[in-house]
């Protein structure tokens, strides 16, 4: 199965989803609205990308790569970044790997055995990406494998981070699942 050349293998657009739960979210009040649709500083980027999206969904990567600066970039990410480590995993190790090819960030994940397409953002997103987990993981400049522990939706994981050299993506094992605060270990 080749999962970085058919779309109906790619797994669901993750920013098309974002973008929809977004749109269902601000018809909410900010007490009603789930984590990470409150940032009204985000409202404008949003908006432009849900009507780049309706009209041209093609055109996305052209758009955010050409229209939003390097900051929006980066918070959309931050944004995003979370749900990513937020996978539902039963068995460990697993691995995650996300790589830009021309149209896309594709995320497949190697667990029990299996390839899964989690999904895919759009190409022009993965330097913003790369740049996030090397941010977040305190990576030093020549650096490209870091361990560390995070947690995520109450779930607390040790992973390795592998970024892949010229900035095309990452690879993320999920080592073991850690007790979760106050869980008996």
């Amino acid at each position: 199965m080749s999962v970085r050349k058919n779309p109906p293998d790619l797994g669901p657009d993750l920013l098309a989803r974002y973008l929809g739960e977004y749109v269902q979210s601000r018809q909410m009040s900010d007490m009603e609205r789930a984590w990470g649709f409150g940032d009204d500083g985000l409202d404008s980027v949003w908006t432009r990308l849900t009507a780049a999206h309706s009209t041209d969904p093609k055109r996305l990567n052209d758009i955010i790569e050409s229209q939003l600066s390097e900051p929006d970039r980066t918070r959309v990410i931050e944004s995003l970044a979370p749900l990513i480590f937020a996978l539902p995993l039963r068995t460990y190790p697993a691995e995650l790997r996300a790589h830009k090819d021309a149209d896309h960030l594709t995320f497949v994940l190697s667990h029990d055995g299996e390839l899964d397409a989690i999904g895919y953002l759009p190409s022009a997103l993965t330097e913003a990406f790369v740049n996030f987990l090397r941010r977040i993981f305190t990576f030093t400049p020549k650096q490209k494998r870091k361990e560390s522990i995070i947690s995520s939706l109450g779930r607390r994981r040790e992973v390795s981070i592998s970024l892949l050299p010229n900035t095309v993506g990452a690879t993320i094992k999920f080592l073991s699942r850690l007790p979760s605060h106050g869980e008996e270990p």
